[in-house]
């Protein structure tokens, strides 16, 4: 199974200053044969991300343990 980091391009972050800073969101980390397996755990175990209009087309995604990595 690979382990995949789920970001965005959508929203900002809120320095601390109060300004709005374009940048990459994390979504969520997610385990699965396929980057669509994990996908859709991602979808089922926060449902917040669609609620909150972060959009599939614009989720990207990169595999951050690949198998037989020893920890």
């Amino acid at each position: 199974m690979n382990r995949y980091l789920f970001y965005t391009d959508e929203g900002y972050t809120v320095a601390p200053n109060n300004s709005k800073l374009d940048s990459f969101q994390i979504l969520g980390i997610e385990v699965g044969e396929t980057r669509d397996e994990a996908l859709a755990k991602l979808f089922r175990n926060n449902e917040w991300i669609k609620m909150d209009g972060f959009s599939e087309s614009n989720i990207y995604s990169f595999v951050i343990i690949k198998p037989n990595h020893q920890t």
